[in-house]
This record gives structure tokens, C-alpha cells and sequence, in this order.
């Protein structure tokens, strides 16, 4: 899929399209994705996040994570390779990845605001299919996403 976000832009202004901040990263091997938006809110754990991408069919879906930016490395290379092999087109991360040497090879999207090695080993608290907010974004399940090297928009109608 040819995915160009200005052109998405361009020729849907009447729509209510929300762009995300630039700060967002890219940290994976897909450079070019789009698909329907499921949203996880973790405190610190990602044990949540781990068990839906080694256990559910991600087909055309995007995980949007909200970690509230804590300094913990969310997602690396396992949790990738779990979303690879049950085919998630991305992961959209509030928070930070770890194991980006490796990421970059796996061919899924993995946006995210920076990287820390560290990770958090205890299970707390998370929540799915929850309305998240951040950057000035509005993320909600069922919502859509398509992103390219321009950056990342979000809009609750399927454009392409």
C-alpha cells in the first residue's frame, strides 16, 4: 500500500484528521503502515501488551499504547516478534522501546518518544479498549491510523 500522509491531508481537509507530534519516532522495520486503532493503557507493566501480541490475531490492527511517558523500556525485540508472527501492523507507544538494534529489523511499525534499556518487572494495573489522550491526540478502538516517514494521523473514518 502506497501510504502518503500529506496527500491524506490534502485530499480529506473536511474530515477530523488529528496529527501526532513529531517527537514520535520510528523504531521499526515497516516505515510505511496503516490499520484500525486498538488502545492499551499500562502503568509501567507491559505484561498486558505482551499477552495480547503473543496471543491474538492482530491482522489490520495498530496497538496505541499509552505508558504516560514512564521511563521504562515498554516494547523490544520479543514483544515485536510476537506482533510480527500474528501479523499487528504496529505498535504506537507513549512511552519508551528498548532493543532497537533488533526492532528495526522486524517488519512492523514501532513509533515511540525515545528509547531506555531499562525495563519494569512487576505486574500493575492496565487497561484496554479505553479512550487515550496525549500529544493533543484523541485515540479510541476502531478509530484509524496511517503513517510514512511525514509522521502519523488519526481520523475516525477509514480514508483509503
Amino acid at each position: 500500500m502506497n501510504i502518503q500522509t500529506a496527500d491524506l491531508c490534502d485530499d480529506n481537509r473536511d474530515k477530523n484528521i488529528q496529527v501526532l507530534s513529531s517527537k514520535f519516532k520510528n523504531y521499526g522495520g515497516l516505515k510505511k503502515f496503516s490499520g484500525e486503532i486498538v488502545t492499551v493503557k499500562l502503568d509501567k507493566s507491559n505484561w498486558r501488551l505482551l499477552e495480547m501480541l503473543r496471543d491474538e490475531d492482530g491482522e489490520g490492527k495498530i496497538v496505541v499504547v499509552d505508558n504516560s511517558q514512564e521511563f521504562f523500556g515498554v516494547v523490544g525485540d520479543k514483544l515485536m516478534t510476537f506482533a510480527k508472527n500474528n501479523n499487528w501492523k504496529a505498535i504506537i507507544l507513549n512511552g519508551y522501546v528498548r532493543d532497537t538494534d533488533e526492532t528495526k529489523k522486524i517488519d512492523v511499525g514501532l513509533f515511540a518518544i525515545g528509547t531506555c534499556p531499562l525495563r519494569n518487572f512487576e505486574k500493575t494495573d492496565s487497561y484496554r479498549d479505553i479512550e487515550l489522550n496525549f500529544e493533543g491526540v484523541t485515540f479510541n478502538s476502531g478509530d484509524y491510523i496511517y503513517a510514512d516517514n511525514d509522521g502519523i494521523i488519526v481520523t475516525k473514518n477509514r480514508l483509503i
